[in-house]
């Protein structure tokens, strides 16, 4: 730095002016005087320190006498003025003889976003050097240039208005990108909602939020409320070119920034959008794997009730031949009665595949365990009947139904769940052999146990037999125990499963008791 007797450093940091106070504190043969605060002084060389004398507090007349008495140059920092401004303005004459005092040095700081642009015109008249600093780069304005410093300063300040802008906007997508991420962890819509709101009120100056999604034919609604409310502004929430929520926040008047956070609330929008339209996906892929299960069963009790019905259908055929060509009026009672036996038989099969296939919701009902059991033995046993007929192999079940007690749940869910543990176990026995279920009561629960006599399952799977689509067959969707377990426990129940290599496996089911 040259002989300069009055600099004026101008910039957007004090920090990145550091360097420049060290060389002026280092070049001065005299004591200087800082008017600053502790981060600057903190930051000074400590081998320069001993030449400085640090003043914290506002006492025009005692920097005065210092001055003429002490001999002393004098360093200012923006931040010092900036908190004593208001003292400042009352003494402006005495500052303007400071700086106006030719036997001394004045090393001033001043930060371009602290000051009006026409009290800086003002007050850097009085120095001989002024100098634009920040992180990058140094450079000194010409004299010649003096007279253009106002626009300069208007280029600066809107330069730093910019940056800090942009700093803010950056801060506020960043609390967006963490947002986002946090979405993608969670698999609960209701919640996205929720955090949607609480991120749009951290990151504008919003009061209230609301917001309605419309999400597999539901309506989701979710209000957060801080205070009282002048003005309101909603934006659409689009998801696959389709709208499908409505965001709402809410502003006090002196608080709304105008459009200042529509692009952050807009980016907002397109990701709630974004994980509705993957979470739909999603729906419409555990609906179809489901779909495809529910068809394999279906599929596996039709292919039995055909074979019973080929056997129903042969005995009205033979019977009908017979009563064509019977002269024996007595016996043709006998033959009818037969015919209508079968006939219901027939219709009492077409009925199971007709339960089992049609969607109409359901509601919970009181009823005893062992009629459901009996009910899922009745539908599953053409299935195990005829694959027992085809493979040679012989199925037995035995029962031990000693459960007197009753559930309030809904029964088809129950019984699906139970005709998989049995389709489950008649795979698992490919030799054949005994399917044991037991009932009884517990002190708060009906217990069912279905024990099958096949290969077990192996100990490092195990823990996984309820998981979606997991699966150890080749032929298999991997739902059939996971549709068990979400069955049971929309009911308000439990399923365990143990197994013994080469033994056994038994799965527990315990379902509340109905109270009263």
């Amino acid at each position: 730095m040259d002989n300069a007797k009055k600099i004026c450093l101008i910039g957007n940091k004090e920090i990145f002016a550091i360097d420049l106070i060290d060389e002026f504190i280092k070049n001065s043969s005299r004591i200087c005087l800082l008017l600053g605060d502790d981060n600057i002084f903190n930051t000074i060389d400590d081998i320069y320190k001993r030449k400085v004398n640090y003043i914290k507090s506002l006492d025009i007349q005692k920097i005065n006498d210092l001055i003429h008495t002490e001999n002393v140059n004098l360093i200012i920092t923006s931040s010092y003025i900036a908190k004593n401004i208001k003292l400042l303005r009352k003494e402006k004459s005495c500052i303007y003889d400071i700086l106006s005092n030719e036997s001394i040095n004045i090393l001033t700081y001043i930060n371009i976003t602290d000051f009006p642009i026409q009290l800086l015109k003002q007050y850097v008249l009085y120095y001989d050097k002024v100098v634009f600093v920040d992180k990058y780069k140094r450079q000194e304005i010409e004299p010649d240039e003096m007279s253009n410093i106002g626009f300069l300063f208007e280029v600066m300040q809107r330069a730093q208005s910019d940056k800090k802008d942009l700093e803010k906007n950056q801060k506020k997508l960043q609390v967006l990108n963490d947002a986002i991420i946090d979405f993608s962890f969670d698999d609960n819509i209701e919640k996205i909602a929720e955090k949607s709101i609480k991120t749009c009120l951290d990151i504008t100056s919003a009061q209230y939020g609301s917001i309605t999604i419309l999400f597999n034919d539901k309506k989701i609604e979710k209000e957060y409320t801080h205070s009282d409310i002048d003005i309101t502004y909603s934006y659409r929430i689009h998801s696959n070119n389709e709208i499908v929520g409505i965001l709402t926040l809410g502003y006090k008047e002196a608080s709304y920034k105008g459009k200042e956070n529509d692009y952050i609330i807009n980016l907002i929008c397109s990701s709630i959008g974004d994980f509705i339209y993957t979470f739909m996906k999603k729906e419409e892929g555990k609906r179809l794997k489901a779909s495809t299960n529910k068809i394999k069963i279906m599929g596996e009790i039709a292919g039995g009730i055909v074979h019973d019905l080929n056997n129903v259908f042969a005995i009205i055929k033979g019977y009908t031949q017979i009563l064509q060509i019977s002269s024996d009026a007595y016996n043709i009672k006998e033959y009818i009665d037969t015919i209508a036996d079968v006939t219901k038989e027939g219709i009492d099969k077409i009925k199971i595949i007709q339960d089992f296939s049609r969607n109409i919701p359901e509601e919970k009902k009181k009823i005893k365990i062992n009629d459901i059991i009996s009910r899922a033995i009745q539908t599953s046993r053409p299935k195990w009947e005829n694959s027992g007929y085809i493979s040679g192999k012989s199925i037995d079940i035995a029962l031990s139904m000693k459960s007197q007690k009753e559930v309030l749940v809904k029964e088809n869910e129950i019984k699906e769940a139970l005709i998989n543990i049995l389709f489950n176990s008649v795979d698992a026995m490919e030799n054949g052999g005994c399917i044991y279920i037991n009932t009884y009561d517990e002190e708060k629960n009906v217990v069912i146990e279905v024990i099958d006599e096949g290969e077990g399952i192996d100990k490092d799977v195990i823990d996984n037999v309820f998981d979606p689509f997991f699966t150890t067959k080749e032929k298999s969707t991997g739902l059939g125990l996971s549709l068990v377990k979400k069955n049971v426990e929309s009911n308000g129940g439990e399923v365990f499963i143990e197994s013994k290599k080469n033994e056994m496996t038994k799965c527990t089911i315990k379902i509340p008791i109905m109270e009263g």
